[in-house]
């Protein structure tokens, strides 16, 4: 129940209007696609609604699509949680989402690929085996809108560069309801910091995976800013923060590295069970929510381990993996907090 009242908030946040400059982004990334449309060629084939499979999120990606569920161990939390036990105890991360193509095009004649699709997602954190709510500690929604090209080169160790752009991304926050409650009456210093923001993301990628089965090497760099750098990442309400406003964050972008080693030849691997490396590592912005205490930007580290299991049947597959995580906390308003150190059992669903 508390999953399905999140993806009911999760819609309402979704519905919300796109301001004017954006609406000319997304038309422009429309355009962009219809006129690719237009491409000659004998070999050149145009498909509405139908999955291009071309730059996927990797793995490791902490704001991902992919479907997962974490049985992790935490070695910190926001102060303010009212419990101080729970390093004792697991916690379920689930991480739900959905691609939603609308135009592919692919060109044979020129080994070339072109798609244009939209994606929602969100990240729960719960406390499940808390014995008195198992409270949803946080909840993370997001939306985007992107674009996608990948060159196939005839070359052994390069098989394709690929170019990502995201004209539109919209991400909101909000930590659970016993937290909320708890602090607000028995914390002095409590305040609820809604984090919500539009950005932009470009990103390169060299051996984009595809439809690639065999072993691969690929990397992708990229970079995140916002639409309105002036408004930040948050925003605060004298009602929600007892009076005491938090000022807006000022370095308002972030960039990453993701590496991803897939192998279905060699130890440990074979063409139904291929394993999988996946790590990213982002500088983001570490928030701070008083005067006094200056913001700061930190590396921050996401592996995954493990295999997945290649169905040939139904196109989808099931994945069992290690993932470790070091940094900030990744999660809503808790981003102000580092030194957090996640690590889990993940079963991923692609």
């Amino acid at each position: 129940m508390r999953i399905l009242s999140a993806w009911k908030k999760m819609l309402y946040i979704y519905i919300r209007p796109i301001n004017e400059a954006m609406k000319k982004v997304v038309i422009c990334t429309l355009l962009l696609a219809l006129s690719l449309s237009a491409i000659k060629g004998q070999d050149a084939g145009h498909y509405f609604f139908k999955d291009s499979h071309i730059l996927k999120p990797f793995l490791s990606e902490i704001r991902s699509t992919t479907i997962k569920a974490e049985l992790a161990w935490l070695n910190k939390l926001d102060e303010n949680y009212y419990v101080s036990d729970y390093a004792k105890r697991p916690f379920i991360e689930v991480h739900l989402g959905a691609e939603l193509p609308v135009y592919y095009l692919v060109n044979r004649q020129k080994n070339f690929k072109f798609s244009t699709s939209g994606y929602i997602g969100n990240i729960l954190l719960i406390d499940m085996f808390e014995e008195n709510t198992a409270p949803v500690i946080n909840t993370d929604y997001f939306f985007g809108v992107k674009a996608a090209a990948v060159k196939y080169i005839d070359h052994p160790y390069i098989r394709n560069i690929g170019l990502k752009l995201v004209p539109l991304f919209h991400e909101s926050t909000h930590i659970g309801d016993e937290f909320s409650i708890h602090g607000y009456n028995d914390l002095p210093g409590f305040r609820r910091v809604n984090v919500s923001y539009e950005a932009w993301e470009i990103a390169a990628v060299i051996n984009d995976p595809d439809t690639i089965k065999s072993n691969l090497f690929s990397a992708k760099v990229g970079f995140h800013g916002l639409w309105k750098p002036a408004k930040g990442y948050y925003t605060t309400d004298s009602l929600e923060t007892k009076g005491v406003m938090a000022p807006p964050s000022e370095k308002n972008y972030e960039y990453y590295v993701q590496l991803n080693l897939q192998r279905t030849k060699g130890f440990l691997c074979s063409d139904r069970w291929m394993n999988v490396i996946s790590v990213e590592a982002n500088n983001r912005l570490r928030f701070s929510y008083d005067e006094a205490i200056a913001e700061k930007r930190t590396w921050n580290f996401n592996l995954y381990f493990g295999w997945k299991y290649m169905s040939e049947k139904s196109g989808h597959n099931l994945g069992f993996f290690f993932r470790y995580y070091a940094g900030i906390i990744p999660n809503g308003q808790f981003r102000n907090t580092g030194g957090y150190r996640y690590a889990g059992l993940s079963i991923v669903y692609q």
